[in-house]
């Protein structure tokens, strides 16, 4: 038995290191990995550390799968747990088609990035595969065109040198394989966050130095029925949520032989140039992941018409519509009930804010223009109040919102460029402290981050497009991210709190008359799996 652990441990890594090249002979001596199909352990898979508990240069002491900092000694154990049985069939190294030039090999990060929490944001975009394309074809083509478009994306091939750079070595992309024992449509039936969490790449546990790491990591998952989880985990350093779709977007492009040809714009270090000198801390209350819940809620077309129906009351900087955005009705109603759950469940004072922190891209607000496949973190974030103990109606906490967001034009971006965004960024740090140190844990505060519009249902990488889309809270405690569905104008939430507040914010009447709590995504569609 001894001798045979030892062969299968050595296989594992073997495998772990294997590389796939385009534009060679692979190193492993025409040894071909079809013919290999081995559970293998995802604890591998950045190469480096990625726990506090586990370091990873090469080779391991056992061999773990490690989820949100538990260990999961047994894997069938562990898939029994969550009702799903994935076998890992290989993991490779994709790298640039191309070599990077040795002018490009330091890729400085903008002061933003550099502001930026370490953390690995991660997302994965479900396909029926209505064309049956075969698993065998999918994946080589997948690692082809990966391979093809890391030569412009170079930056994403390399590894994060420290906070103000990356290396672009051409170290690659970590492509893990995985089959799940079950069709597309049965998984949807019921997808909760722990479930699928099984489906994406493992990365850093958010506040573990990104340092040494890759920047991106991929896993493609093919169900029973050849449907296809295609999900991928990128630091936060260089990808805000537009840099993930025009980076699918780039991909799918090259998947299906497109003529387009989009080439990412690298110009963000060069307006906002990093700061050496400063150093940036955010504050541990906004990461603790302990007692933490998530859920999602389906606010339908119905729903939204509704809510877009009240007014928006503004009295400051921005100028009054007829009425709210998808956006700004859907944060308001999820922040007037979060601020009220908070508040049953901290007892905060008569006198003490709740606030609302939303991330902005500011691509479009800024003067000029940058351009539209600009990459890197080009997002400073809205902060709105409101008083709890006040109970503000919809119509003031919309107007709350859209005026913060407002605050976020071409003059204020203006002040993070060069020296002046030094004390924009400290002066954005003491006002977090400020505000959390009202409550002992940051109770008061909530982060809304809104994908919609993004374009993520219009990715085509053969197969069809998506039925689904879902991005996981990579360890902010309290969250809010809004996607679209494939439904027209409806808003799914996906909600992190901490279990005393999602179970007062869940059975909220007023919430609940606009949302459905959990929803299988097959209902979003009428398509078949």
């Amino acid at each position: 038995m001894k001798i045979l652990f030892a062969a299968q441990r050595a296989t594992r890594c073997f495998l772990n290191h294997k590389q796939y090249y385009l534009h060679g002979a692979s190193n492993l001596g025409g040894y071909s990995h079809a013919s290999m199909s081995i559970r293998l352990p995802k604890s591998l898979f950045y190469g480096h550390q990625f726990s506090n508990s586990t370091v990873l240069n090469g080779t391991a002491s056992s061999f773990r799968s490690i989820k949100d900092g538990k260990k999961h000694e047994n894997n069938d154990n562990f898939e029994k747990k969550v009702n799903l049985a994935i076998t890992y069939n290989c993991i490779e190294t994709i790298k640039p088609a191309s070599q990077t030039p040795y002018d490009l090999r330091t890729f400085n990060l903008s002061i933003i990035d550099q502001w930026f929490h370490d953390c690995y944001p991660t997302l994965i975009l479900f396909f029926p595969n209505k064309k049956v394309a075969s698993v065998t074809d999918v994946i080589k083509n997948l690692k082809e065109s990966l391979s093809q478009i890391l030569t412009r994306f170079y930056p994403i091939a390399g590894e994060v040198k420290n906070n103000l750079h990356i290396e672009c070595n051409d170290k690659g992309v970590n492509f893990l394989e995985a089959r799940v024992n079950q069709s597309l449509k049965e998984f949807l039936r019921h997808p909760d966050d722990e479930k699928v969490r099984e489906l994406v790449p493992n990365s850093p546990r958010i506040g573990e130095p990104s340092i040494g790491n890759y920047v991106m990591g991929v896993q493609v998952n093919t169900f029973s029925c050849g449907g296809i989880g295609l999900s991928m985990s990128a630091t936060h350093k260089i990808f805000d949520g537009h840099t993930y779709f025009l980076f699918l977007k780039a991909w799918a492009a090259a998947a299906i032989g497109s003529p387009e040809r989009m080439s990412p714009s690298f110009v963000a270090s060069q307006v906002f140039p990093n700061n050496p000198s400063l150093k940036y801390s955010w504050p541990a209350k906004f990461t603790s992941t302990e007692s933490n819940i998530t859920k999602r809620f389906l606010f339908d077309s119905v729903a939204i018409a509704s809510l877009k129906a009240q007014p928006v009351s503004c009295t400051g900087l921005s100028t009054p519509r007829s009425g709210p955005t998808r956006m700004e009705a859907t944060s308001s109603l999820i922040w007037k009930v979060v601020a009220k759950a908070s508040s049953i469940v901290r007892s905060f004072g008569p006198q003490s804010p709740h606030a609302l922190f939303s991330f902005v891209n500011f691509r479009k607000r800024v003067s000029p223009p940058l351009p539209y496949n600009s990459i890197g973190n080009l997002v400073l974030t809205a902060t709105a109040i409101c008083f709890p103990e006040s109970q503000p109606d919809l119509p003031t906490l919309m107007g709350e919102i859209r005026e913060s967001i407002a605050k976020i034009n071409s003059d204020h971006i203006e002040c993070i460029k060069g020296e002046k965004g030094h004390e924009e960024f400290s002066q954005l740090l003491r006002s977090l402290k400020d505000l959390t140190d009202v409550t002992e844990d940051g109770d008061n505060c909530l982060f809304v981050t809104s994908l919609l519009n993004s374009g993520m249902y219009e990715l085509d990488f053969g197969w069809g497009k998506p039925i689904w889309f879902y991005n996981i809270n990579p360890g902010f405690s309290r969250i809010v991210t809004l996607n679209d569905t494939l439904k027209a104008g409806s808003v799914e939430a996906t909600v992190t709190l901490k279990f005393d507040e999602m179970e007062i914010f869940e059975h909220d009447h007023e919430l609940l008359s606009y949302a459905t709590v959990d929803p299988s995504p097959l209902n979003f569609n009428d398509h078949s799996t």
